[in-house]
Order: structure tokens, then sequence, then C-alpha cells
């Protein structure tokens, strides 16, 4: 990827991400008008990477899945979350839209562990999702400038 499709992807990622965190965090869910305009400008953002069609197809893919799985999983992953990895998924591609899941997913469950552990929460209990989003994204793009 060149350099200023990089930043231009970045500059549309990060602030997204961390304002979508932080929204989760203190409601523990987006309102559907400012989920509507981050995907959007993710998707914004994702179009300028050079991503071959078919890997952002992929991405796409992953992000579909995981909305049909809340659909009828009853809620135990939000739909709001599912639509924020696929808009990712537009300029992340299949294998980071699939590697952002994975670290955002290890994070998730690491917390829920020590939080059930210490008792803090119960097996039922609600967690933000978007924080550990934003987790493995940072994670991600270490990742990626170290390889």
């Amino acid at each position: 990827m060149e350099g200023w499709q990089y930043v231009v992807r970045e500059l549309c990622y990060i602030p997204t991400l961390v304002w979508l965190a932080r929204q989760d965090k203190k409601y523990l869910g987006i309102s559907r008008s400012g989920l509507v305009v981050s995907a959007v400008f993710l998707v914004l953002g994702g179009l300028f990477a050079a991503v071959p069609w078919q890997s952002r197809l992929g991405g796409v893919a992953v992000g579909i899945l995981l909305i049909v799985f809340g659909v009828f999983s009853g809620g135990a992953l939000g739909i709001a979350d599912a639509v924020v990895i696929t808009a990712c998924g537009v300029g992340l591609g299949l294998y980071e839209a699939v590697a952002l899941c994975f670290f955002a997913a290890l994070y998730a469950g690491g917390v829920s562990a020590i939080l059930l552990l210490t008792k803090k929460v119960k097996r039922k209990s609600r967690i933000p999702f978007l924080p550990f989003l934003l987790l493995g994204y940072g994670t991600m793009r270490i990742l990626v400038c170290t390889i």
C-alpha cells in the first residue's frame, strides 16, 4: 500500500473506532444514526486502501456472517459490532478482517474470564465489544508494521 493510502485509511479508521469504542463503553450500544455515519466513514476511508476487490468482498463476507450470527444468536454479538466489522472489511480485506475479529475476540474473552473469576460480572452480563475491536485493530496495525 502506498503511503498516502495508508494515511487516509488510518485517519478515517482510528478516530471513528475510538469514538465508537467510547460510545459503546458508555452506553453499551451505538445509536442507529451514529452507526450509519460511522459505517459510511469507515467504508469511504476503506475505499482508499489498495486492496484487491476479491479481498474486499471476503472482508465484507466476514462481517455479513457475523451479522447473521448476531441475528440468530439472540444478541450474543451485537448487530452494531458486526456492522462495524463489515464496514472495516471493505478497507482491510479478508485476512485482516479475520485477524481483527480474532484479536478482538481474544481480548474480549480474556477480559471476560478475568471479570467472571473476580465475580465482577455474571455469565449473562453484557460487555461492550467495540473497545476490544479498537484494541484488536491497534494490535493488528502494530503486527503489520513490524512484519
